[in-house]
């Protein structure tokens, strides 16, 4: 008995010893951290994407449910998705080239600094506001109006700018596949209407058999403005500027690695 006692101990003993030298469970790998800047803009010249065929429901991304960012520093410097500060953004040179061309004019410019998650499970983040998502008792303009970059706020607060309607709008998502970056993006400009999906509006003249003084009676209601749809996805590479586009409006998009909070 005293030698398997003694066995049996040393069996504990060096068990012990190997649990006690075996390291502890590696974490998982923390995400990196980016700035994510874009700006949508559209082309003026009238023939562009005549040549086209639109649907005349392109449907629409999901701009609801989607996230709105945090304002600039409302938290600290590592909350996600939290809008940048004017000063810090990139991309104003190519908002200014864009303003300023005859070709082109830029819609919405919109920043934000985030971890980079898997593309599964990565949220979406809110670009523009379309005209419907303006509470009531906003004193914004009925007008779709266009949005230019505003100036830093002022130390005393840390809200975002009131916001108002955008001709373009959508959502994007910045995520990882392995060890890649993507970039998805899903927006619709509210543009002129198509000549090859809608009818003019007419009026029926009237008829010896329409008792006179009636009202003509409208054949067919046109809109007075069209969606187009921009759906896009693709791998990106950080510090290069990406392009998306189709012949009526796009985006540029500039992905930069941040230091880890």
């Amino acid at each position: 008995m005293k030698t398997l006692g003694l066995a049996f101990t040393t069996l504990i003993l060096a068990f012990a010893a190997a649990s006690a030298a075996a390291p502890p469970p590696a974490l998982p790998p923390q995400p990196n951290w980016y700035n994510v800047e874009v700006i949508v803009f559209r082309s003026l010249d009238p023939a562009a994407g005549m040549d086209e065929t639109w649907p005349a429901d392109p449907g629409m991304p999901d701009w609801v449910g989607s996230l709105a960012l945090n304002p600039p520093n409302s938290i600290g410097p590592a909350v996600p998705y939290q809008a940048l500060s004017p000063v810090n953004e990139q991309l104003d040179e190519d908002w200014n080239r864009l303003k300023h061309s005859h070709d082109y004019q830029p819609l919405v410019q919109v920043s934000w600094t985030q971890p980079a998650l898997d593309r599964a499970t990565a949220p979406a983040v809110r670009i523009g506001m379309p005209a419907n998502a303006v509470p009531a008792a906003s004193t914004a303009p009925t007008a779709v109006a266009l949005h230019t970059p505003t100036p830093a706020p002022a130390a005393t607060t840390n809200a975002l700018p009131p916001q108002q309607p955008t001709l373009a709008y959508g959502d994007a998502k910045l995520s990882t596949t392995g060890p890649y970056l993507h970039f998805d993006l899903d927006l619709v400009l509210q543009g002129p209407v198509s000549k090859n999906d809608w009818p003019a509006v007419t009026d029926t003249p009237p008829t010896p058999a329409t008792p006179i003084g009636t009202a003509p009676v409208a054949v067919s209601a046109a809109p007075v403005f069209q969606l187009y749809r921009l759906r896009q996805d693709r791998r990106i590479d950080a510090g290069k500027l990406t392009y998306f586009d189709n012949p009526l409006f796009g985006a540029i998009v500039l992905v930069t690695p941040v230091r880890k909070p």
